[in-house]
């Protein structure tokens, strides 16, 4: 088991990698497609990844005698969650993404998308609420004055980057 203390520097490590991919991962993509072409995107990956996978298998110690039974995992993974949230997401991306562009707003199967993705996430608050489990999000992170300004600033940073998306010019 790894101390709480060395769990959270992982943590905020795993963080600031996904960030700095997130923030220039596109960037050196467009760098790399534009000079040198968009196949050497996937080719540089594959030193990396390697340096990645050999650096994990010397840093990383995993159990050798641990062989859980499906009692035992059934007990700890939240499957009933996991597989509402997956739900209610992909729902809801198949409303969004059909209104407007196949079909107008107004219809029934776009409606009954979106209500559907906000009953099913409705269903995945309960259950994350209820679970003996160990919870797909905790509720518990999402109260306080901290969650809620992490909260915002995503929405925030979201309309940026669509805001400053290119998008095609409008056809007549």
């Amino acid at each position: 088991m790894i101390p709480f203390r060395k769990r959270g520097m992982y943590q905020a490590l795993q963080n600031a990698m996904f960030g700095f991919g997130s923030i220039c991962g596109a960037s050196f993509g467009g760098i790399i497609a534009d000079s040198i072409g968009w196949r050497w995107c996937f080719l540089v990956q594959v030193p990396i990844s390697a340096v990645a996978l050999f650096l994990g298998w010397l840093v990383v110690k995993n159990p050798l005698e641990l062989r859980p039974t499906w009692k035992e995992i059934r007990a700890k993974v939240d499957f009933t969650g996991s597989l509402l949230l997956v739900t209610s997401i992909s729902v809801q991306l198949v409303g969004l993404s059909l209104g407007g562009n196949e079909l107008p707003w107004s219809n029934g199967w776009v409606i009954g998308a979106l209500v559907g993705s906000v009953v099913l996430l409705a269903a995945f608050v309960w259950v994350e609420a209820n679970t003996t489990a160990i919870p797909v999000i905790p509720l518990r992170q999402l109260r306080g004055r901290n969650p809620i300004a992490i909260q915002m600033t995503n929405v925030c940073a979201g309309t940026a980057a669509y805001a400053v998306s290119p998008h095609p010019p409008p056809s007549n």
